[in-house]
C-alpha cells in the first residue's frame, strides 16, 4: 500500500467535516483550560475548604488554636449550636463539610495542668484529594499551637530555673558558712573532749571512798565509846548502889551511936560522978561518949563524903548521858555523812557515766561534723554542677526543647499548582482518547463501506495494511501533538518553547504515544462491527488505563498486582515520559522504547487478527 495516499485519504476524511476538525483541535484546549481552572490552586493550599468548628471549651488556649487555623482556611463555627459535636459530624457525613473539628470541654485547663488533650477531627475521606491535605493541615496546626504553648511553658520553667539558680547561689554561701561553723564546732568539741578527759573522776572516787571509810571508822569509834559509856554508867549505878547501901549502913550506925550516946548520957545522969566510986565509971562513960561522938562525927563525915560521892556520880552519870546524847548526835551526823557520801558516790558514778557518754557523743558529733564537712564539699560540687546545668538548660532555645526535631519541607517545585503536576498526565490522556476514538471509528467506517473487504480480496499483506493505517493515523494526528506541545509551553509554561531539546523530546514522546494507541485503536476496529461498538470498546480500554496510570489514584495505595499492571500500561509509560521531561527535566529513553514496542506489538496483533478474520 502507498503510505502517502493513505495519509491523504485519512487526512481528507478527518478534516472533511468542519465540526470534527474544530473539536479535534478545540476540545483538547478547552479541556486543558477547564482543568487548569479546576486545579489552579497550589498543591498545599486548602484555603477554599470549609471546616466546621465545635468549640466546647472556649478558653484562651482553644481560641489561640482556632485563630491559628482561621488564617489558612474557612471556618464555619457551630459552637453555639446545641450538641454541636453531633451537628458537625452530621454535616460531614451528609457532605456539606469536608471536615469538622471538635475541641472538648476542659481543653485549656487540661493543657494548663500538663495533661495531653485530644482533638477530634471528622474527615470526609470520600474526598480523596482533599482529605489527606486537611488532615496534614490539622496536624501541622496542632503541632504549631503545641509548640507555642510548649515554648511559653518552657520559658516559664526557664524563669523558675533561673530563680532556682539564684537560690542555689545563696545556698552555696550558706553551705560555706555551715562548713566553717562545723569546723569551729569541731575545734570546740576537741577542746571540750580534752577538758572532759582532764577531769580525774578516779581521784574523786578514791577520796570519797576514803572519806566514807573515815566516817565508818568514826561511827565505829562512837559506837565503841557509847558502849564504854554504857559500861561506865552501869558501873556508876553499881557504885551508887553500894554508896547508897553504905550510906544506909552509916545512918543505921549513926542511929545506933546516937542511941548508945543516949544510953550513956542516961547512965551518966543516973550516977553521981562526984562519987569517987563512979568517977572512973563516969570518966569511962565520958570517954565512951566522946568516942561515940567521935564515931558519930566520923560517920557523919563518911555520910557527907558518900553523899558527895553519890552527887559526883550523879553528875558524872549526867555527863555520861550528855556524852551518849552527843555520841548519838554524832552517830546521826555520821549516818547523814555516810548517806551524803553515798549520794556523792552515786553522783560521781553518774558523772563518770555522763563523761563517758559525753565523750562518745562528742566523738559521734565530731564524726558527723567530719561527714558534714565532706558532704558540704560534695554539696558545693553538686550545686555548682546544678547551676552549670541550669545555665546550659536555660541557654537552650525553648523551641529546640519543644520540637527537637523540625521538619523543613522544601518544595522542590516551588508553589506550583495541582494543574502543573497534572499536565504531564493530561497530555498523554487526551492523546490516548483522541487516538483510540479516531483510529477505531475511522477504520470501522472504512470497514463498513467495504474498503476493508476489498483489501481482503487483494493480495495486500495484513501486516503491511495495519502498519500503514497505524502510521497514517499517527501522521494525521501529529498536528494534535504539535498543538498540545505549543499550548503546554506557551499557555502553561511547562517548559521553554525555545528549549529545542525539551520540545523535541516532548514531541517525540507524544508521537510515540499516538503511535501506540493508534495501534490499539486499529486492533479495536478490527473486532468492532459498528462505530458505536468501537467507541464503547475504546472507553472500555481507555478508562481502566486512565485509572491504572496513577493520575486518579497513586500507585503507592494500589494493591501490588494492580500497581504492576498499571506500571506496564502504555499510558503510564507515556505519563512517566512526560513527567521526566516536563517536571524533572531528565528524559528517559527507556520510556520511548517501551511505547515503540507497544506500537509494534499491537500492530502485529492487529495484523494477525485481521488475517484470521479474513
Amino acid at each position: 500500500m502507498n503510505l502517502r495516499s493513505e495519509i491523504e485519504k485519512d487526512g481528507k476524511q478527518f478534516f472533511r467535516e468542519g465540526r470534527t476538525l474544530v473539536l479535534l483541535f478545540a476540545a483538547p484546549i478547552i479541556v486543558l483550560l477547564i482543568l487548569g481552572g479546576v486545579f489552579g490552586r497550589t498543591s498545599i493550599d486548602i484555603g477554599g475548604t470549609a471546616i466546621g468548628l465545635c468549640d466546647l471549651d472556649n478558653s484562651a488556649v482553644s481560641n489561640l488554636f482556632v485563630s491559628g487555623i482561621t488564617n489558612s482556611t474557612k471556618i464555619m463555627d457551630y459552637s453555639n449550636e446545641t450538641d454541636c459535636s453531633l451537628v458537625v459530624e452530621r454535616e460531614v457525613r451528609e457532605g456539606r463539610l469536608a471536615a469538622a473539628l471538635v475541641i472538648p470541654a476542659g481543653f485549656g485547663t487540661g493543657i494548663t495542668e500538663g495533661e495531653s488533650q485530644n482533638l477530634t477531627v471528622f474527615l470526609d475521606n470520600s474526598r480523596i484529594q482533599t482529605a489527606p491535605s486537611i488532615e496534614a493541615f490539622m496536624k501541622a496546626a496542632v503541632q504549631e499551637t503545641g509548640q507555642e504553648i510548649g515554648t511559653e511553658f518552657i520559658l516559664t520553667v526557664w524563669g523558675r530555673l533561673d530563680e532556682a539558680g539564684a537560690q542555689l547561689e545563696d545556698l552555696l554561701e550558706g553551705v560555706s558558712d555551715t562548713r566553717e561553723r562545723a569546723q569551729e564546732m569541731q575545734i570546740q568539741l576537741s577542746e571540750t573532749s580534752d577538758s572532759l578527759n582532764a577531769i580525774n573522776i578516779t581521784v574523786v572516787e578514791s577520796e570519797l571512798n576514803a572519806a566514807n571509810s573515815t566516817v565508818e571508822a568514826a561511827l565505829s569509834s562512837l559506837e565503841d565509846a557509847e558502849s564504854n559509856l554504857t559500861v561506865i554508867e552501869s558501873r556508876f549505878a553499881g557504885y551508887d548502889a553500894e554508896l547508897n547501901q553504905s550510906e544506909s549502913d552509916l545512918m543505921e550506925i549513926n542511929r545506933t551511936l546516937a542511941n548508945a550516946s543516949g544510953y550513956i548520957a542516961a547512965a551518966k545522969s543516973g550516977m553521981n560522978c562526984s562519987d569517987p566510986l563512979f568517977i572512973a565509971y563516969c570518966f569511962s562513960l565520958d570517954s565512951l561518949g566522946s568516942q561515940i561522938d567521935s564515931a558519930k562525927a566520923s560517920v557523919e563525915d563518911r555520910l557527907t563524903k558518900i553523899r558527895n560521892a553519890r552527887a559526883s556520880l550523879s553528875e558524872a552519870n549526867a555527863t555520861i548521858q550528855d556524852f551518849k546524847a552527843n555520841i548519838a548526835d554524832a552517830k546521826n551526823g555520821a549516818s547523814d555523812a555516810e548517806a551524803r557520801i553515798a549520794n556523792m558516790q552515786d553522783f560521781v558514778y553518774g558523772l563518770a557515766k555522763s563523761k563517758r557518754e559525753a565523750l562518745v557523743t562528742i566523738a559521734e558529733i565530731n564524726s558527723s561534723l567530719v561527714e558534714l564537712v565532706e558532704k558540704s564539699y560534695e554539696l558545693e560540687d553538686i550545686i555548682l554542677e546544678s547551676r552549670k546545668q541550669i545555665t546550659e538548660i536555660t541557654s537552650t532555645d525553648p523551641q529546640s526543647v519543644v520540637s527537637p526535631i523540625l521538619l523543613s519541607s522544601n518544595y522542590l517545585f516551588g508553589s506550583r499548582t495541582f494543574f502543573d503536576f497534572l499536565l504531564p498526565s493530561l497530555l498523554p490522556m487526551i492523546l490516548m482518547f483522541i487516538s483510540l476514538f479516531l483510529s477505531s471509528t475511522s477504520l470501522v467506517r472504512e470497514k463498513n463501506s467495504g474498503t476493508l473487504g476489498r483489501v481482503g480480496l487483494s493480495q495486500i499483506n495484513p501486516i503491511e495494511y495495519t502498519a500503514t493505517k497505524v502510521l497514517s493515523y499517527t501522521v494525521v494526528l501529529i498536528p494534535e501533538a504539535i498543538l498540545l506541545t505549543i499550548v503546554a509551553a506557551m499557555v502553561y509554561s511547562a517548559f521553554p518553547l525555545f528549549d529545542i531539546g525539551t520540545v523535541i523530546f516532548v514531541f517525540e514522546s507524544l508521537v510515540l504515544l499516538i503511535l501506540a494507541f493508534t495501534a490499539i485503536g486499529v486492533l479495536i476496529a478490527i473486532f468492532s462491527e459498528s462505530e458505536a461498538t468501537a467507541f464503547l470498546a475504546s472507553l472500555v480500554v481507555g478508562l481502566p488505563l486512565l485509572f491504572l496510570s496513577g493520575l486518579v489514584f497513586p500507585f503507592e495505595f494500589m494493591p501490588s498486582t494492580i500497581a504492576m499492571l498499571g506500571y506496564a500500561s502504555p499510558l503510564t509509560q507515556g505519563v512517566f515520559s512526560m513527567q521526566s521531561l516536563i517536571l524533572y527535566h531528565s528524559p528517559q529513553p527507556v520510556g520511548f522504547g517501551v511505547l515503540l514496542l507497544y506500537a509494534i506489538v499491537f500492530t502485529l496483533v492487529a495484523a494477525f487478527s485481521m488475517k484470521k478474520i479474513r
